[in-house]
């Protein structure tokens, strides 16, 4: 190459090495600032340039405007002032994201963040940001949501009639997302942190089986619901544990069933806790009772109650098809798989079960949550009330001992 060349193109590269530092240096000067302070009406108002990410990725500035209030002089608004330039002043900080709520979730916490969690999860949050989210913040941008925004979010939704636990759902999914995004360094805060919810005191009522129920439905459920009712009642097991479980997973030497994955909607997953992966013992007359269904199942398939074409039961067509109709022909309220679970830990805590084996054979991550599953029955209530009278006033007759019903569930 001749040397003419040579120097034309190095000449070329020192002048845009040149040129990107000139570039450097402006935006470096022009981020130190002071901002514009002046006022309109009685209030006192700062102006000032922000950087920040397009969409795209390239960077742009926004002009920013901050009411400071009604302030006697000017040299109290510079004071004010300065706490908000300080921070724009600040070498650590990093532009925000200009992207708004809905191109955050589209492009980023969708495709991205969702994929990590599971299935009844993501399944939640996209019904959550599509119905609900993403029609009152969706066109904001990240930068601009404040715990005001989220706040009246709240209060609106609570007017509407939405649950605690909904609106507690709305405040988590919030923070996620905007837990991601400051993780990211796209936004300096989390808004949806602090924000305050109304008590759960509308809580619904666990609806709990007595032992006639327990025993009728027993007689009359067909199978696989029949199976699956007596092990949900007596093991406490989740209906999707019950339905993830596979023949290697029940060990009838042991009497006992391990617990390995998770079924919902025909999707299997991991366990809900770690502490969900579990072995569980199982009582002795359910032995026979599985002995019986796996002499009924029909073809090859791995699951334990497997569908006509192999694939795991779903819980809401069992529900529909074979147990709510026989809570109508025998005149008993409908419940949920979920009063299964309540039953078990209300009728051994009342039995004096302690906490920890409870929690255990729940597979619940905290004790805490196993006493809300753990409901006082009037009986022992009352045996309690008769045992201390009976200390105090022991010349008084008593009406005798109570004692809970047993169950006789299985001939």
């Amino acid at each position: 190459m001749p040397d003419r060349a040579v120097k034309l193109i190095a000449d070329r590269t020192q002048g845009e090495r040149a040129n990107e530092r000139k570039e450097i240096s402006r935006i470096t000067r022009r981020r130190y600032q002071k901002g514009c302070l002046f006022k309109k009406g009685k209030n006192w108002l700062l102006r000032y340039r922000e950087d920040l990410f397009n969409p795209d990725g390239s960077a742009s500035r926004v002009h920013r405007s901050v009411v400071l209030g009604c302030l006697r002089t000017r040299r109290e608004a510079e004071k004010l002032a300065d706490t908000y330039t300080r921070k724009i002043n600040d070498y650590t900080r990093r532009p925000q994201a200009a992207l708004t709520l809905s191109e955050f979730w589209e492009k980023y916490f969708d495709p991205e963040i969702l994929p990590t969690l599971k299935y009844t999860t993501c399944r939640l949050y996209r019904i959550l940001m599509a119905k609900h989210l993403l029609p009152a913040l969706g066109q904001q941008k990240l930068c601009d949501v404040g715990p005001l925004h989220i706040q009246q979010l709240i209060g609106q939704k609570q007017r509407q009639g939405y649950s605690p636990q909904t609106l507690a759902h709305f405040r988590s999914l919030l923070s996620k997302i905007f837990g991601t995004a400051k993780r990211w360094e796209w936004v300096q805060m989390n808004p949806a942190q602090g924000i305050e919810l109304p008590s759960m005191e509308r809580r619904r009522k666990a609806r709990l089986l007595t032992v006639d129920e327990i025993t009728e439905l027993a007689q009359v459920l067909h199978e696989p619901a029949r199976t699956i009712f007596l092990m949900g009642t007596l093991t406490g097991l989740r209906i999707g544990e019950l339905l993830g479980l596979q023949l290697q997973d029940v060990d009838f030497a042991q009497a006992r069933v391990s617990i390995r994955r998770d079924v919902y909607c025909g999707r299997v997953s991991s366990p809900k806790t770690p502490g969900s992966e579990r072995q569980v013992p199982l009582a002795a007359p359910l032995i026979p009772v599985l002995n019986a269904w796996l002499r009924k199942r029909k073809g090859k398939s791995d699951w334990l109650f497997p569908s006509a074409v192999g694939t795991p039961l779903r819980d809401r067509n069992l529900l529909r098809q074979q147990v709510w109709p026989a809570c109508t022909r025998l005149g008993i309220e409908r419940f949920g798989w979920h009063s299964l679970r309540h039953t078990f830990s209300t009728f051994n805590g009342n039995a004096g079960v302690p906490l920890p084996v409870l929690q255990s054979l729940l597979g619940h991550a905290s004790p805490e949550t196993t006493m809300i599953y753990t409901h006082p029955l009037e009986d022992v209530k009352r045996q309690a009330i008769e045992n201390l009278a009976s200390l105090l006033f022991p010349n008084v007759p008593q009406k005798g001992k109570v004692f809970v019903k047993g169950s006789t569930l299985i001939q």
